[in-house]
């Protein structure tokens, strides 16, 4: 997908790499997502939550966050996001309700909680995270409860077959030559699975507290984590 908003990620993540100099933390890149961010960008409101990985600038940028402040975060500025203290993994911006978090899985419960608060209210939560946080407990516990609930929350899987550089079949039961599907597991518990990532169709679904799950299958470009040049 090309888009300005795709444009602007590439722009901004190759603008660390070109600084590994000047950054004083590590880390983990958007490059061959940007297509999820995009939609995130196109579907998402300003009241909405948005709950993200370590894996986070394009999902921050989508939710309107600003550039400059992130920038600052990762050089470790007092003008940044959380004055220079979080890094790039784990930062938290209240003003657009966007927090992620370094831990693999970790947002994903925290995440169902907000949506239980938000029940009613005609917002969401989007929960972001790879592959591998669908191998913690936390994730299908998750899952359950969501759909128990009627939670209004959207879990984007962002499927690019690695757990560092671990390949998925290494990890979980894969048919010969294809990838884990672990959207069918998840619409074993009830869960709405959107196909085709149509973000449009699953946004306007989970606004009717119906909880929806997409797996988004993307590519890594690059390594797996970027750490500054001393």
């Amino acid at each position: 997908m090309s888009s300005a908003f795709c444009d602007r990620l590439r722009a901004f993540e190759e603008r660390i790499l070109a600084n590994l100099d000047k950054i004083k933390c590590p880390v983990h890149l958007s490059l061959g997502a940007e297509s999820v961010s995009d939609a995130i960008f196109e579907n998402v409101r300003p009241q909405d939550w948005l709950y993200s990985t370590h894996r986070n600038h394009g999902h921050y940028l989508a939710k309107g966050g600003s550039e400059d402040r992130l920038w600052d975060e990762i050089c470790g500025l007092e003008t940044g996001i959380n004055r220079g203290t979080a890094g790039s993994q784990c930062f938290s911006d209240p003003s657009i309700n966007f927090h992620a978090s370094s831990i693999v899985g970790g947002s994903i419960g925290i995440a169902c909680g907000a949506a239980l608060a938000l029940r009613g209210s005609g917002n969401v939560v989007v929960c972001c995270f790879g592959d591998a946080a669908t191998e913690q407990g936390i994730f299908w516990e998750s899952i359950g409860f969501a759909a128990l609930k009627k939670l209004p929350i959207l879990f984007i899987c962002e499927n690019n077959g690695l757990s560092i550089n671990v390949p998925i079949k290494e990890r979980q039961p894969c048919r010969e030559g294809q990838m884990a599907a672990i959207w069918w597991r998840v619409s074993t518990f009830g869960m709405t699975v959107i196909s085709n990532e149509d973000f449009g169709r699953a946004f306007k679904t989970t606004r009717q507290e119906s909880p929806c799950f997409i797996e988004a299958r993307t590519v890594r470009e690059g390594d797996h984590c970027y750490f500054p040049k001393r």
